[in-house]
This record gives structure tokens, sequence and C-alpha cells, in this order.
């Protein structure tokens, strides 16, 4: 199975990037791609459980179905720490890892990489 890592680091209620990413992601998976999602930055609210936006695309849900079906999502423990981002308030199956572990795992297991950043 190819995979498709994607890496994401923009928030969730800044701009519609991370709604791109589901997408794509999902569109991959269709397509018999295995997806890995790496947040970095403001990418690391996409892990977030109990989001409810009024006026956006709930990402936390997306990312909650899109990791049933088998995406692996992990974001950086650092830029966790420093926006607040608590362990425990992920949602089920996200989790906060590193950049010398998780990423480096994903983009050395990859067969493609996007990087979605402003």
């Amino acid at each position: 199975m190819k995979t498709l890592t994607i890496q994401i680091r923009t928030g969730t209620m800044m701009n519609m990037d991370t709604n791109v990413a589901m997408k794509l992601a999902a569109a991959a998976m269709d397509k018999g791609y295995g997806v890995r999602i790496f947040g970095y930055g403001e990418g690391v609210w996409l892990i977030k459980k109990g989001q409810e936006p009024k006026r956006f695309p709930n990402v936390g849900n997306e990312a909650s179905a899109l990791v049933e079906k088998g995406m692996e999502i992990a974001v950086c423990n650092t830029c966790c720490a420093a926006r607040g981002l608590n362990r425990g308030e992920e949602i089920p199956g996200g989790k906060q890892g590193s950049l010398a572990n998780d990423l480096t795992r994903f983009v050395a297991e990859s067969d493609r990489m996007v990087t979605i950043a402003r």
C-alpha cells in the first residue's frame, strides 16, 4: 500500500487549510493510500476533542472518522505544551508525538508528502 503523509501547520479556525487536509486525506484513502497526518505549530489543534465550531466544518470529527478508517495522526507535543493543549484532550486515536520520532517515521515510510502551511 502506498502511503501519503500530510503535514499541517495552520489552525482549525484560521482558514480552510485543515478542511483541505481532511478532504485530501479522505480522497487518498478512497484510492487505497495509507494516510498519516502530522500537526505542527497551530496545526496541533486538529486533534483537540470537543470542538464545536458554529460556522466551520468540525475537523475534529472529520479526523476522528478517518482515524477509525485507519488514518494515523500525531502532533508536535512541544507545540501542544506551548498552546496549553494538554494530554487527554486529544480525539480518540490522536497522539501528541514528536518531530524526531513521529514526523521522521512518517516521512521515511511515505511515498508522498504534502505540507499545508501559510
